[in-house]
């Protein structure tokens, strides 16, 4: 019965012990808490008070080309902290970045302790500045530094550890909290359009009566496809599905019109822009066209005049030709034309029974062939030649008369009778 109650009372002095140590946990539990909450607000209240001074890059992204430059400004937020002295130390990549210019445009320095000093070999480049009378800026530009983009890829621009900001109290006290640099993503150039040309239709200002053209375009290292379109507008643009990689193509039986031959090139997955290759077709001749003879003078001069015009819709008549033959002979001669104007004037007359041709040829090589016949007035010489003993003999037969009447009025014979 003692062993008993000696237990119970050892048990009842352990929960008391237990009891007193969770009580003990509790107390040092909620003053640790407090003084921890207490130190936290503290260190935010100091946080909150205390200036962020950050240096950072603008822009701090940008797509560019390979071979294009862009500018990256390095720009200064002092928080409302007045400083005095800034000092910049970058690194770029080398192989992908080059300086242009180390200092371009507008700054806040208005005095440089260190002159900006660059290495394209090394990817480096570091100044400092200074501010005598001291600046509070929330977007200061430090400097802009032009860049050349040189090889794909992303090019990264960090702001050195080694870079610091002065504030403008009198003891020169580190006040640069911050830095951010910039990532740029450097892309080829986008291919130019492929250089064009046609063996059948080589000049482009020039009209062809070819309507079957064979159109080629070179093609560059690393192009992976062509898109290309051939239509009657100058400016169109062919759209992004390839139409292989083949660099020359034909086109048969086109219309007489103007042609344009649209073509672009796919390179490292970017197309690039469009070329245009003129053809000129125009396989139609002049409009017919009637010759006119002028007889006004042949009868006097053994000459004649032929006249001739008409119109040709696309290329323009470029010239005309002449022939005459005598179409009495028998086989017919075949024409020999001289390139001519109107109105012509023809050469001595054959016979009187003359075709004369008219050959229109437009700017293109169409030929248009119209002829004439024309039946001459023989002319006055010929028929003086032919009747000369007539002539003569009339003549001679006048000149008596007219002597003798002369002499016999002279001589009064008509009064005598």
């Amino acid at each position: 019965m003692r062993a008993r109650i000696k237990t119970h009372k050892q048990r009842e002095r352990e929960c008391f012990h237990v009891c007193l140590s969770l009580k003990a946990i509790l107390i040092f539990g909620f003053i640790f808490v407090t003084l921890f909450a207490t130190g936290f607000q503290e260190n935010e209240a100091k946080a909150q008070n205390q200036p962020e001074v950050k240096l950072f890059l603008s822009p701090a992204t940008g797509i560019f080309l390979v071979g294009s430059t862009f500018d990256v400004s390095i720009v200064l937020d002092t928080d409302n902290i007045p400083i005095n002295t800034v000092k910049v130390d970058l690194s770029f990549p080398p192989d992908m970045l080059q300086i242009v210019s180390p200092s371009s445009g507008k700054s806040f320095i208005s005095l440089w302790l260190e002159q900006p000093a660059y290495s394209n070999t090394e990817g480096t480049i570091g100044f400092t500045g200074g501010i005598p009378e001291g600046v509070n800026t929330s977007s200061g530009i430090v400097s802009t530094i032009t860049f050349r983009a040189t090889k794909t890829g992303e090019a990264e621009v960090r702001v050195l550890t080694s870079s610091n900001v002065l504030a403008h109290d009198g003891k020169g006290t580190e006040v640069l909290s911050g830095v951010m640099g910039g990532r740029y993503i450097l892309k080829s150039k986008p291919p130019e359009g492929p250089k064009t040309f046609s063996r059948t239709h080589p000049d482009e200002t020039h009209w062809y009566n070819n309507n079957n053209p064979i159109i080629s375009w070179e093609k560059e290292e690393g192009i992976t496809d062509f898109s290309f379109v051939l239509d009657s507008y100058p400016q169109s643009v062919p759209d992004n599905t390839p139409d292989g990689q083949e660099t020359t193509i034909s086109y048969e039986d086109l219309e007489d019109g103007l042609w344009y031959f649209h073509i672009k090139a796919k390179k490292e997955g970017a197309w690039g822009a469009p070329s245009h290759f003129l053809l000129r077709i125009d396989t139609t001749p002049s409009t017919s066209f009637t010759p006119e003879v002028e007889f006004l003078l042949a009868a006097i001069i053994d000459r004649a005049f032929v006249s001739f015009s008409t119109t040709d819709a696309l290329s323009g008549i470029d010239h005309y030709e002449v022939a005459v033959i005598d179409r009495t002979e028998q086989p017919l001669k075949s024409p020999v034309f001289i390139e001519a104007e109107s109105p012509y004037q023809l050469p001595k007359l054959i016979s009187g029974n003359s075709r004369i041709f008219v050959r229109a040829i437009d700017k293109s090589g169409n030929i248009r062939d119209e002829q004439v016949n024309a039946d001459f007035p023989e002319p006055l010489l010929s028929i003086i030649k032919r009747n000369m003993v007539i002539i003569l003999s009339s003549t001679l037969a006048l000149i008596s008369a007219y002597l003798i009447f002369h002499f016999l009025f002279r001589h009064k014979v008509f009064v005598r009778f």
